[in-house]
């Protein structure tokens, strides 16, 4: 008779337990730092919003980004001209696409060539956004915007010795930023106790008498923000007030109430 082989016993694997113990870890960190992550942008997005809802946050966001901080372009965003779009989106939508050729650059350079040329870029674009917004009297920077996209295309062309492709769209915006924020850090006041006071909130009789009351300018203005002048349905009268070097300066500011949000009516500025 055979003799029947014995089977060998099945192999016993050890887990390494630190690695086991070090996997459930980096786990349980990438997760919460994707919940932390997520937390923090909507807490982002929904302060934005949830500010909106009261005119005197409005007016303080506003008052304070362009005349404190000297920060025409980034008040926009709290004002009947942006109202439910991203600033970013309407600056390339009506200012820099319709302006830009189509196509891209074909000539090659090397960064170092690349970076040289863009830094001649900065140094002339810094310099003239300076010298138009600090002479600027219109609230809705048309003008601003205008003359800066068209100095950056007549630019780009001189220095790069050719059009200002819509490719360089990002480099234009880049570089527009900068320049406000470098005119900001150069010009903000040094302001102490910020406050807004709501002088006044209207009546439904009142707010129809604002909407018609509104000038021929103000109409156009609103036309040109997709504004009907029908869809204000509420009128704040705020004052900012701040200190500088021991003297106090008052602001008043109008806003109008669109749907559940609030704006600073730019034509009233």
């Amino acid at each position: 008779m055979a003799k029947k082989t014995k089977k060998a016993a099945p192999e016993v694997v050890e887990k390494d337990m630190t690695t086991a113990r070090f996997d459930k870890g980096y786990a349980i960190a990438a997760f919460l730092l994707i919940v932390a992550f997520l937390a923090s942008v909507s807490a982002a997005y929904f302060h934005s919003r949830y500010l909106m809802f009261y005119p005197e946050k409005v007016a303080e966001q506003y008052c304070s980004s362009a005349i404190v901080l000297k920060d025409d372009f980034n008040s926009l965003k709290y004002t009947s001209l942006i109202q439910n779009l991203y600033l970013g989106d309407y600056f390339r939508e009506n200012y820099i696409r319709p302006r830009l050729a189509e196509g891209e650059s074909v000539t090659e350079r090397t960064p170092e060539e690349q970076g040289e040329l863009m830094d001649k870029m900065d140094e002339i674009m810094f310099a003239y956004y300076a010298d138009i917004i600090a002479s600027n009297t219109d609230k809705t920077l048309d003008s601003v915007l205008t003359l800066y996209v068209d100095k950056y295309v007549e630019t780009y062309e001189a220095v790069f010795g050719e059009p200002a492709y819509a490719s360089v769209e990002d480099d234009l915006v880049t570089c527009f930023e900068a320049g406000v924020s470098a005119y900001s850090e150069a010009n903000a006041l040094d302001a102490e106790n910020e406050t807004v006071e709501v002088r006044k909130t209207y009546s439904d009789e009142e707010v129809a008498a604002y909407r018609a009351g509104l000038s021929e300018d103000a109409r156009a203005e609103y036309a040109r923000f997709g504004l009907s002048p029908d869809a204000v349905e509420g009128v704040c009268e705020t004052q900012f007030s701040y200190t500088v070097g021991g003297e106090v300066f008052n602001v008043p500011c109008t806003l109008i109430k669109v749907g559940m949000q609030w704006y600073v009516d730019v034509t009233a500025l």
